[in-house]
């Protein structure tokens, strides 16, 4: 499981060059997001599913899928 001391706070200067193609770093905060206040309406309903069996309680664990 990911703690967010395992991130650093912002994202690398190299991570400029993703913005260029649409993508972006999330931060630290962003990432240890409790879930319940983020917006999951986009998940398909097989990530769902999985959602509400593994339960993540942060963004990061649901990102990273740490029950894998």
């Amino acid at each position: 499981m990911c703690a967010p001391d395992d991130f650093i706070t912002s994202p690398p200067d190299w991570a400029d060059a993703l913005k260029l193609r649409a993508f972006r770093l999330l931060d630290v905060e962003e990432l240890s997001m409790p879930l319940a206040a983020d917006d999951t309406s986009e998940l398909s309903e097989a990530e769902l599913e999985q959602v509400s069996y593994r339960r993540p309680s942060t963004v990061d664990e649901l990102m990273f899928n740490w029950w894998d």
